[in-house]
């Protein structure tokens, strides 16, 4: 029997088990009760069947920062937070609430080694396991593939491969309009400029944010000269407004058919795809590109679960975080919800890349995908990030061409922000 049968077997058999032992009711963030976008619903109702315990889902804001003020304050009340069993965390919040969740390591039984290695280390802190992965993301290069074939041009391995094949592309293609790009991706002030500049530091020169000691030192020659690099992009391949753009008007930039690359998440794949898409059938992805400091890294995103330590049912709350992130659920989501699973068996089963080609690009680039430092940085990360991306996003869109002055700025701050301790 094929692993999808197998795994699917067992989703329909745990929705139709009960279980005698007395029930209890559990307390979730994962989303809104009857909406779309409550990706773990079905996964939590079919727990409900096996076991006989119910859940109450707490919805949470709209805003991913206001999720993250209300977790906090939620778990960090004593009087309140046994409340609240289950959570439901983003890769970077980890760090943030990890003091108050409980270390699963004693109800796994050994479950995180089926995950990807460097989305576990994310989630320990002190030798204990304060989450594990629900689901994964990583960074992405997405290209158009009819015209990569119409100009005879490959798929770039290299960053200055796309340099050279996007001013080539661009050039051809515009035919005296200036509305066609070779180059779009998310460069406004916000968190996914932090990734973008992680991969750019880690292929072309300037990283990691964090040396071995715990600094964060920027003000480097590499780092200046990869700035330099990207800025110069702006304006040649890449449109002047890229400076005012996130991930979803990068994507929406990129599928109106105005450009030759994007560097975005695996969820643009999907939209891309869809009956009424411009660019249905006309896409590849790959991974992002490399360069002269080695072969390009994506960086690692996705969510977490984890479980309050005041939780009053510890073991329980346990078990269905260990349900939630199984192998069948993963399963399921990915094939009916697009979710990128988090464990490695589920991308090399032949019967599962036979879905679409998509799960082997994704799995490839988690092999070697990069985590941000918000584990060295700890409560600082957000702050560090933040003001890294605020800075770096006001270089790209000012018209100073030495990053050096804004860089030794920004050292400066962050060591004085370090002598009181990350």
């Amino acid at each position: 029997m094929s692993l999808i049968r197998s795994l699917l077997l067992v989703v329909a058999l745990l929705g139709a088990m009960t279980s005698p032992a007395r029930a209890v009711e559990l307390v979730v963030t994962c989303g809104t009760i009857g909406s779309p976008g409550n990706f773990c619903e079905s996964s939590v109702r079919r727990w409900e069947h096996a076991t006989g315990h119910r859940v109450r889902f707490v919805p949470l804001p709209q805003q991913t920062t206001e999720q993250l003020d209300f977790l906090r304050l939620s778990l960090a009340q004593p009087e309140t937070s046994s409340d609240l069993d289950v959570v439901l965390l983003d890769a970077i919040w980890i760090n943030f609430v990890q003091q108050y969740l409980l270390d699963l390591g004693a109800f796994t039984d050994g479950a995180e080694q089926a995950h990807f290695q460097a989305l576990i280390d994310t989630a320990r802190f002190e030798g204990g396991l304060k989450a594990l992965p629900l689901w994964s993301d990583v960074g992405l290069l997405f290209y158009r593939r009819d015209l990569l074939e119409k100009h005879g041009a490959p798929v770039p391995r290299t960053w200055e491969e796309l340099e050279t094949i996007a001013a080539e592309v661009q050039a051809a293609e515009r035919n005296g309009q200036s509305d066609f790009w070779g180059l779009v991706f998310e460069a406004s002030a916000g968190e996914g400029l932090t990734c973008n500049l992680v991969e750019w530091m880690s292929s072309l020169g300037g990283g990691p944010m964090v040396d071995d000691d715990g600094a964060v030192i920027l003000d480097t020659p590499d780092l200046r000269a990869t700035l330099r690099r990207v800025k110069s992009w702006i304006g040649t391949i890449a449109p002047p407004e890229v400076t005012e753009l996130n991930n979803e008007t990068a994507r929406r930039f990129f599928q109106e058919g105005r450009a030759l690359f994007m560097r975005n998440w695996p969820y643009a794949w999907s939209l891309s795809q869809t009956e009424d898409s411009p660019l249905r059938g006309k896409v590849g992805v790959t991974s992002v590109p490399g360069g002269a400091m080695g072969p390009g890294r994506g960086v690692h995103g996705g969510w977490y679960m984890g479980v309050n330590a005041q939780s009053h049912n510890p073991e329980i709350a346990a078990d269905l975080v260990l349900h939630l992130t199984s192998q069948a659920e993963q399963l399921h989501r990915a094939l009916f919800q697009s979710q990128n699973p988090t464990r490695p068996a589920l991308y090399v089963d032949p019967d599962v890349r036979a879905i679409s080609d998509f799960f082997e690009i994704v799995y490839d680039g988690l092999q070697g995908a990069i985590n941000r430092p918000n584990a060295q940085l700890r409560q600082s990360y957000i702050h560090v990030s933040t003001v890294f991306a605020d800075r770096v996003n006001g270089y790209l869109a000012g018209t100073e061409p030495d990053p050096s002055v804004m860089l030794n700025s920004l050292d400066v701050h962050l060591a004085r922000m370090r002598r009181r301790g990350w």
